[in-house]
């Protein structure tokens, strides 16, 4: 350690100065001086870099504890030891108060010296290590809980507020490659204004772009100094950032740049911004953001692979739907207006965009069921005996067993399923709930399918007139049908807003 060891000796009496001098460069230790506690945190500012604090306590205009106080705010790991020749308990209680490790007294022997720089030593090395574990065992933590996100902007959300913890920045970004290749977008930011939420940036342009571009990490501690950044950064008012790819390494196509080479797949870029207290970003700002981006990388392919997986199983769920529907020319269709009509009332009630997305799905299966239901008794040119009605009502319940055993489909798809043919007076089927026992989703299915099926042809009735329909709605508003959620519907079909 000690070639990478510095010193700062203050004293005002040059003898003492030069005899530590001599005593620790013939150590190793690399040693700087001042003959007064000004000149020492002029040094401080300037280099910053010292593990030690040599100091005496008695000093003209500001002695050693006020300057280890001083110092400890430009370097907060410093290891203060005070020199002295009058100590007494008082001195030795308020140097350790503000923070120095040990004391020696004048005059001093040269092992003493050497004892108390290795055992200061020592404890900066401790200090280190744990901080490092620390840093690991953080890192790991945050791994872990973006190994277990999967939804993508759930999980760029976590990244972003984790990033910016982890490096002390106050603003920053996450841009996402948009699917042509061509451009990054925000996907999520922090203090970022409101006219830059949105940015788009061409590949290679600005910052952003050309970390992508080049699928290379920039540190920039003082933009001020770097003319050829300034011209690219947008007018940037920080003077210092960083800029690091999501970037997915995965085996090229054979031919493309030979068998087994890897090459990156930029996801995105995260930028951070602003650090606290005015301060710069570092190489180990700029380490730990880059371990971040590797396993967010990972993470968002993971995501997205999962999501094409569940998409392909869906549209082989909706498919069958479609399929069993075709059969009927009479509900042909009937599931995607079902769809259309629930998510436009939706997001007139004001859903969250999750229950809108739940509503989409399970919407789009709610008849699924019905493909156990004899084709017999569904085509039947005529009211269904008691016998085939309650072959009929059993669908919600079929589909409900059906849809279970996939494993993306939450608990509110399922009841959404389950639940379409019941009723707020609690006289629907098949576990006959009451209003307050059924979810906004299902309260607008209910009236959704109940809708199309009354403007629909079947084979025993034609489709009843929009008037008629607007009727049955009202009546049945309080007993069937959820009363705010019936007014929704009756008024978008009032405005033309949802017709069959």
């Amino acid at each position: 350690m000690p070639e990478n060891t510095r010193i700062l000796v203050v004293d005002d009496e040059i003898v003492i100065r030069a005899l530590l001098v001599d005593v620790l460069a013939e150590e190793g230790y690399s040693v700087e001086t001042a003959g007064n506690a000004r000149a020492a945190l002029d040094v401080l500012r300037a280099q910053g870099n010292f593990i030690i604090l040599f100091t005496d306590i008695m000093m003209p205009e500001m002695n050693g504890i006020e300057l280890i106080r001083e110092a400890r705010k430009i370097c907060p790991t410093i290891i203060p030891i005070v020199m002295t020749g009058f100590a007494t308990l008082e001195t030795a209680r308020a140097a350790v108060k503000e923070g120095a490790y040990d004391y020696v007294l004048k005059p001093f022997s040269i092992s003493e010296i050497k004892v108390a720089v290795s055992n200061a030593l020592e404890r900066h090395r401790l200090a280190n290590e744990n901080a490092r574990l620390l840093e690991i065992t953080e890192l790991f933590n945050i791994s872990e809980a973006i190994a277990s996100i999967h939804d993508e902007r759930q999980l760029l959300r976590f990244v972003l507020t984790a990033a910016l913890e982890r490096v002390g920045a106050l603003r920053g970004s996450i841009m996402v490659t948009t699917e042509d290749g061509r451009a990054l977008e925000v996907a999520v930011s922090v203090g970022v204004p409101d006219e830059h939420a949105k940015t788009v940036v061409a590949m290679g342009s600005g910052i952003s772009g050309w970390v992508a571009q080049h699928a290379r990490p920039l540190l920039i501690e003082n933009i001020r100094q770097n003319p050829g950044i300034i011209e690219v950064s947008r007018r940037l008012r920080d003077p210092s950032f960083i800029s690091v790819p999501l970037e997915h390494k995965h085996p090229s196509t054979i031919g493309e740049h030979g068998p087994g080479v890897e090459m990156p797949r930029v996801l995105g870029v995260i930028n951070v911004n602003e650090k606290k207290n005015g301060g710069q970003f570092s190489e180990g700002d700029l380490k730990i953001l880059s371990i971040v981006a590797n396993h967010t990388a990972a993470a968002l392919e993971n995501v997205r692979l999962l999501n094409d997986v569940q998409d392909a199983h869906l549209a082989t769920l909706q498919s069958m739907a479609m399929l069993l529907e075709a059969k009927d020319a009479y509900t042909h269709g009937h599931s995607e207006r079902v769809r259309d009509y629930s998510v436009l009332v939706a997001r007139k009630v004001g859903l969250s965009q999750q229950e809108i997305e739940v509503l989409r799905v399970s919407a789009a299966l709610h008849d699924v069921g019905k493909i156990g239901v004899k084709d017999a008794i569904l085509t039947k040119c005529g009211p269904p005996t008691p016998e085939e009605w309650a072959m009929i009502r059993r669908h919600p319940t079929l589909g409900y067993d059906v849809l279970s055993r996939v494993p993306h489909l939450t608990k509110e798809h399922l009841q959404v399923v389950r639940g379409h043919h019941e009723r707020i007076d609690g006289t629907g089927y098949p576990d006959g709930l009451r209003g307050d026992q059924l979810a906004p989703v299902t309260q607008i299915i209910v009236v959704a399918d109940a809708y199309d099926a009354m403007a629909s042809d079947r084979a025993y009735r034609p489709a009843l007139t929009q008037e008629k329909i607007v009727e049955q709605i009202r009546r049945f508003a309080g007993s069937q049908f959820d009363p705010h959620i019936a007014d929704v519907f009756l008024e978008l079909v009032e405005r033309g807003e949802l017709h069959p």
